[in-house]
């Protein structure tokens, strides 16, 4: 690796010069510390962890693009474990790597530098890699071919022929908690289309008006959306609860005054139509029910949004980036770094920074610092938000932020002797033996251990503390778990590392196809699960060996290699993560 060579500024000096010589300095104060081969593995398996965690989705009880036909809890806890802290994990990585980046090369190669690495691929890719992500999510959410015994069944359903629909109970055809596959209740289907004597006989056969949909909502969420006044009594007849929360965070009372414009467009797309008279009319029946003044449900049509809402939400909310948003997040921090080395130009590998960094006392500020973004997050979840946008959501970008300069001040630190890392076995056992469980059930009851978020006081407080607390715990024992058995480069390690960039932007397609061929296969889950994984891992470590590795797509993810070694010309990771 070359450096400037260090230059006295004179009066006359030109700019370039004097940042030659801000570059001199910043590579000066660099502390010295050699490469962390023991992050390069850790960002490998965490690369892998990436697939692992997409592949239990299918299998997983929340809302995803392909769900098998087999679902089980035990898949949720394994992707809730995974993401509530791999992402954050990442970004930290990535901050810790430009920092290092910024303090050898100086700040305009870091830059450039990332504008190779991180810019150009992202660019690239929305022009291959998304919009094939578009065609296989269309192509996977087809719905499949029900079974002859239900088909006739659900067709009855959406014509609203009761008595077909009754008698494909009775003579066990029919399942009275029946899910479509979109995901929706056959009591919410009902609802939806309007059918009150359906609805009706269903409940009277026993249809669970708590059963949740897809989306986590229930029947009494689609009564109060499309303010289907008579459904919705016969649902709180029933005991339907108007507190529930779907997976957005609202109850059938919020949905009382979702704008019509929304209303209607959602409605029209599942094949139904609004009357807006006769909309805010059922949802004031709604109101009354429960207990809501009228008053505060219709709004002027410019409050509702109209397009300013639509443009609103066409910035944060349609898929431009898919997956990839990690990537353009990552340009918005790097473009702020600028901001950091101004900051930051001065520190040096002090005591008192080791401390703020590295010892536990660090958590003193970081937890609170990270729940204050948690808090505005999904709160049927565990862990944080993706924000997949033209714009990052605001509290989504904050969070991560925290944990892009957290690593760059871990650099700054200079923690040669893996203070952050101490006591790892400890620091994960408490992690998921003891904060995962107690916040998984605040958030989602998975386990039954404590009463959930919202039925305590300080609920959401706590959930919000022990998702952060969990990210931060995890952070610290997995790079001492690292540090401690793999402190030395690994070939295989540093190959899967230099894949991982490939491995990151690939993977989806593969997986959701992956889940889409297998998801009715008559086998055990896990079978299926292993097989994905496994699967998908080698198909793209082949394709990376011989469609990437030696080409100009291997040169501009990693950088030109030496010969068909393993090691990069520059000792710098270049993937996005590090």
């Amino acid at each position: 690796m070359s450096t400037i060579d260090s230059k006295q500024p004179t009066p006359q000096a030109s700019p370039l010069v004097l940042e030659a010589t801000l570059a001199t300095d910043a590579v000066s104060a660099a502390p010295p510390i050699d490469r962390r081969h023991d992050l390069d593995a850790l960002r490998a398996i965490a690369m892998l962890l990436g697939i692992v965690l997409h592949a239990a989705l299918s299998f997983s009880p929340i809302p995803w693009t392909v769900k098998d036909r087999f679902q089980s809890d035990s898949y949720y806890v394994l992707f809730a474990a995974i993401h509530g802290f791999r992402m954050p994990l990442f970004f930290m990585l990535s901050g810790f790597f430009t920092a290092m980046l910024w303090r050898r090369r100086g700040l305009w190669a870091m830059l450039l530098h990332r504008a190779r690495r991180i810019g150009l691929p992202l660019f690239l890719s929305c022009l291959t890699i998304i919009p094939a992500m578009w065609i296989v999510t269309a192509l996977v959410s087809r719905p499949a071919p029900p079974s002859t015994e239900s088909a006739a069944a659900w067709e009855a359903v959406v014509a609203g022929d009761t008595m077909q629909v009754l008698q494909a109970i009775e003579q066990g055809d029919f399942d009275v908690n029946a899910i479509s596959e979109d995901g929706a209740s056959v009591l919410t289907v009902a609802v939806f289309l309007g059918h009150t004597d359906m609805v009706k006989m269903l409940i009277d056969k026993g249809a669970d008006v708590h059963q949740r949909n897809r989306d986590l909502g229930t029947a009494l969420h689609s009564a109060a959306f499309l303010g289907r006044a008579e459904e919705a009594e016969l649902l709180l007849r029933a005991g339907a609860d108007p507190d529930t929360l779907d997976i957005k965070g609202q109850t059938p009372k919020d949905l009382l005054t979702i704008d019509f414009l929304t209303t209607n467009s959602i409605a029209n797309a599942f094949g139904t139509s609004v009357d807006e008279r006769r909309l805010w009319e059922g949802r004031q029946r709604i109101a009354r029910q429960l207990g809501i003044p009228e008053s505060s449900l219709r709004q002027p049509a410019d409050a509702s949004g109209g397009p300013l809402a639509a443009l609103f939400g066409f910035l944060f909310y349609f898929p431009f980036f898919m997956h990839l948003w990690f990537l353009w997040f990552l340009c918005w921090l790097v473009a702020a770094f600028p901001l950091y080395a101004w900051l930051g130009g001065k520190l040096r590998p002090t005591r008192l920074l080791r401390w703020l960094t590295c010892s536990w006392a660090s958590l003193l500020w970081l937890v609170p610092l990270t729940m204050l973004p948690q808090a505005f997050m999904t709160q049927q979840t565990f862990g944080p938000d993706a924000s997949i946008g033209l714009l990052p959501l605001p509290h989504v970008m904050a969070y991560y932020a925290v944990f892009f300069y957290f690593g760059a001040l871990y650099w700054d630190a200079g923690d040669a002797a893996g203070r952050l890392g101490r006591h790892w076995i400890i620091t994960i056992v408490l992690a998921l033996l003891i904060v995962f469980p107690v916040g998984l059930d605040l958030v989602s009851g998975t386990f039954g251990l404590v009463r959930p978020q919202d039925e305590l006081p300080f609920g959401r407080l706590a959930a919000s503390f022990l998702q952060a607390l969990y990210a931060w715990l995890m952070l610290r024992g997995s790079i001492g778990l690292f540090r401690q058995t793999m402190p030395a480069e690994s070939k295989t390690l540093r190959y899967i590392s230099d894949s991982s960039y490939w491995l990151y932007l690939s993977h989806l397609p593969l997986v959701l196809l992956a889940q889409w061929l297998v998801r009715d296969w008559p086998m055990p889950t896990v079978a299926k699960f292993v097989g994905i994984v496994v699967v998908v891992t080698a198909l793209l470590l082949l394709s990376y060996h011989y469609c990437v590795r030696y080409t100009w797509i291997g040169r501009l993810l990693n950088g030109p290699l030496r010969g068909i070694g393993f090691q990069p010309v520059n000792h710098f990771p270049s993937a996005p993560v590090a």
